[in-house]
């Protein structure tokens, strides 16, 4: 039976972008001249389908809402595409200067180091061994088995009762902390760099004066349920009279100098960490450094590392797995978390769990962050200069919508508070999450199926038009 006020609700469902657990909220909000205070507009969720307005969760993370987590990873695109090539934006603030492009620029993946061994698929042998020896626990110490890359043996230990599980969560717990002292080693590497670039002694107050170092970066789970970084790290310099100001950096200042200044923090930066069961441990980088240089397009474009970064942001701890680890853990069901991600992740899980039940731990709240393997930094971040906000980003497109409701005809009171000639009043209230029932909410798929075929069909045919405008 098709809805009544199907025009209606399917604009409500449109305007969500196919999110598919939008939060209902009822009331209603007004515009009024901040002088006599006349309403201008007005709107009320009365006159709404089913007397709500949907409003889209905006969770960034695939497995909880797809097309939510879409237009975060588009948002992202445009975060570190703007950091590497400029944006023409509407403000100051979305703003970044084309000249970014010929600053120095790295690629850089910082990795986890071991725990223990594990399952690979490197194309061969996993772990081939020629003798037969065993751990102390009576297991193989090798595996001579060809895994499939997406098999769910890889990734984890070889050995379960050998792997540091305490350590892996640990680590994962601190890798906020050692990526901020790396990035400051960075800074203090950059100073005896500078010196052997400019022939005499150049301190470390000197070089902050001289050149800043930008970056956005974003972690990634590897299979075996630790934490490593991709990052761009960009070098700028600084304007003496305008501190905010995206400038060029010096010419002595080159990739190769920053290269060696990220090679040096990298390799240098360790601390120790907690050690709840008297084993002692340091916090500190895999061997596997990875640091490109990025400063020439080519294959490592601007969009194409936008979009290899994008992609990893909207990850879970185990979106590799079935049933995967979206939600705050309320109690330890070890073997729903077993049904769900595997024995390995569920046993990290479960290890963040109980770590998190000492005193002497509290400070890390690690049961908070148990469904995250322990790991409590944000999957996406940017030093404040690098490029443009998400909330600007956000403010163009209410923007853009506003403008087009407005060349509709439509009352709109926030477009009306937008102009700055009016204050915005409004009570809402929380009406409840997802759609009120099992139709509207296929219904609301097929819609978002439809608009998303639409979509690639629209951008097929802008890229057929141009390679034929190339052709020409």
């Amino acid at each position: 039976m098709v809805r009544e006020d199907f025009p209606s609700w399917r604009s409500q469902v449109e305007r969500v972008s196919g999110c598919v657990r939008p939060v209902r909220v009822a009331g209603s909000a007004a515009a009024a001249d901040s002088g006599s205070g006349e309403v201008l507009a007005a709107f009320s969720s009365r006159d709404a389908p089913d007397g709500v307005v949907l409003v889209a969760c905006g969770d960034r993370r695939a497995s909880v809402c797809p097309a939510c987590s879409e237009r975060y990873r588009r948002d992202l695109w445009h975060l570190v595409a703007s950091g590497m090539r400029g944006r023409d934006g509407a403000s100051a603030d979305d703003a970044v200067p084309g000249t970014v492009g010929a600053h120095p620029r790295l690629f850089v993946t910082l990795t986890a180091p071991s725990f223990g061994p594990v399952h690979t698929a490197r194309g061969g042998g996993c772990r081939p061994r020629r003798s037969g020896a065993r751990c102390v626990h009576g297991r193989p110490l090798g595996c001579d088995l060809v895994h499939e890359a997406d098999h769910r043996v890889v990734g984890t230990p070889v050995c379960p009762e050998c792997w540091d599980y305490t350590g892996a969560v640990l680590w994962n717990a601190h890798v906020g902390e050692l990526w901020r002292r790396t990035r400051i080693a960075v800074g203090r590497a950059l100073a005896p760099a500078a010196s052997a670039a400019l022939g005499r002694r150049v301190t470390v107050r000197e070089v902050d004066r001289l050149l800043r170092v930008s970056y956005v970066k974003v972690a990634e789970y590897q299979r075996r349920g630790l934490v490593h970084l991709h990052a761009v790290v960009r070098l700028d310099g600084v304007d003496p009279d305008d501190a905010s100001a995206v400038v060029a950096p010096p010419s002595w200042a080159t990739p190769a100098l920053l290269a060696g200044a990220v090679r040096s923090a990298a390799s240098s930066v360790s601390f120790a960490l907690p050690s709840p069961d008297g084993a002692l441990r340091s916090c500190e980088w895999g061997p596997q450094l990875d640091v490109r240089d990025v400063t020439a397009t080519g294959e490592d474009d601007p969009a194409r590392l936008a979009a290899y970064l994008a992609k990893y942001a909207t990850k879970t701890a185990a979106d590799s797995a079935p049933g995967a680890l979206a939600h705050r853990l309320r109690r330890l069901d070890l073997a729903g978390l077993v049904a769900k991600v595997g024995p390995h992740l569920a046993r990290m899980a479960a290890t963040a769990w109980a770590l998190g039940g000492r005193r002497d731990l509290e400070h890390l709240g690690l049961r908070r962050w148990a469904h995250a393997l322990g790991y409590r930094g944000h999957l996406a971040t940017k030093s404040r200069r690098f490029s443009t906000t998400m909330a600007a980003l956000r403010a163009v497109r209410r923007t853009w919508r506003a403008r087009q409701r407005v060349e509709e005809g439509s009352p709109d009171p926030w477009a009306q508070a937008a102009s700055g000639d009016a204050v915005l009043l409004g009570q809402w209230a929380y009406a409840g999450t997802g759609f009120t029932g099992l139709a509207d909410a296929d219904l609301a798929a097929g819609i978002t199926a439809d608009l998303e075929h639409a979509r690639r069909e629209y951008r097929e045919l802008l890229a057929r038009e141009a390679a034929l405008a190339r052709e020409l």
